[in-house]
């Protein structure tokens, strides 16, 4: 597991406020470069703002082209883009308007809306960078959050952005804005039911259902990318393949319809029991539903399932999906012949805890 961020052991710099660099192989650098020496127990960090010692870490070594956020303030180096994650995204808020019964990071009164932090560090990554934005609820701040997206993309066409969003905060007044950035922007919208009662239930609000709906056509008139998103559960499994029939009808223009398994961590822990569908011991409505879905020519992904748990015919779907700061393999991994293909478990997977009953390595 990545630690993203890493404490100041002791520096020597002239700035006391946040900036941005990015590692570099040659010491001749400018303003926004660092280089890196090590020793067997400090990395220091080398810009031309004085120096930064921090601590190594055994398997976490700084990349070059990495791009990093120097926090002075708080005494600490935030790893904001790594060429060789898996996926770079920004915690915006940990607010949210809704309390899902799943949610993999529960609502805080925080926010890290650095919006001018974030543009340098953007600006100073690779050419096709892609970046998630997530929260909590990264529209609580759509008008900055727009803003930003849209000066990116004015100033780095290249680069593209993975949002997150329950889409509860879109207007018909944001139609012309969603349009300019739609080229841009890969909206991850949740949809867990096709029926009202099921969806504002998991999602602990009234009438969500209907607002989200509403929201998905302001997004259509867009024509922005829509990755619809849904966490199986106890609560919703049983209405998988109408949801599947609702959105061939209904929403037959995502990009992409991502079916998810749980993670264990979060509002999960407390009622894991309660809401866990383990697919390995059944998956016949999936299998429906992806048949439905093969048969609309609707794009269609299994998110965080391990390949072990799914039937050899619909493994195709499975992507490896578990960001590399927070999966793990488990020991019956090691026999499995396709460990190089799958996303793995969770790190906080907990076998003892009710997990996956059918972990078998492929052979």
């Amino acid at each position: 597991m990545i630690n993203l961020v890493r404490n100041i052991e002791r520096h020597e710099l002239s700035r006391t406020d946040f900036f941005c660099v990015k590692i570099v192989s040659h010491k001749d650098i400018d303003d926004t470069e660092c280089f890196i020496t090590s020793t067997s127990i400090y990395v220091t960090i080398h810009t031309r703002f004085g120096t930064i010692k921090t601590k190594k870490m055994i398997g976490e070594d700084f990349e070059n082209n990495e791009v990093i956020i120097i926090n002075t303030p708080n005494n600490s180096i935030d790893r904001f883009f790594r060429p060789s994650a898996t996926a770079n995204s920004i915690l915006l808020t940990e607010k949210c308007d809704q309390r899902c019964i799943m949610c993999s990071q529960p609502p805080k009164n925080l926010d890290y809306d650095y919006f001018d932090i974030y543009e340098k560090a953007l600006l100073l990554t690779p050419e096709n960078t892609n970046i998630g934005i997530t929260g909590g609820e990264p529209t609580l701040h759509k008008k900055n959050l727009f803003k930003f997206i849209l000066n990116i993309i004015k100033k780095r066409p290249d680069i593209t952005f993975h949002v997150l969003s329950n889409a509860q905060h879109f207007k018909d007044t944001d139609v012309d804005d969603l349009y300019r950035m739609r080229d841009h922007v890969l909206w991850g919208i949740p949809l867990y039911s096709s029926m009202p009662e099921i969806h504002d239930k998991i999602v602990v609000k009234p009438k969500a259902f209907n607002k989200l709906l509403r929201n998905l056509n302001y997004l259509y008139l867009a024509s922005s990318r829509v990755e619809l998103r849904t966490v199986i559960l106890r609560q919703n499994i049983y209405d998988l393949d109408k949801l599947s029939e609702f959105i061939s009808n209904q929403l037959p223009w995502i990009e992409i319809w991502a079916i998810m398994q749980l993670e264990q961590t979060g509002y999960a822990t407390q009622h894991w029991d309660e809401i866990f569908f383990d697919s390995s011991e059944d998956f016949n409505q999936l299998d429906k539903s992806l048949n439905l879905m093969s048969a609309s020519n609707i794009n269609t992904a299994l998110y965080n399932f391990p390949l072990c748990t799914i039937p050899q015919m619909q493994r195709k779907y499975a992507l490896s999906t578990i960001s590399d700061w927070k999966n793990k393999y488990i020991s019956q991994c090691s026999e499995c012949t396709k460990k190089d293909t799958c996303g793995g478990f969770f790190e906080w997977y907990n076998e003892k805890s009710g997990g996956f009953k059918h972990i078998n390595p492929i052979k």
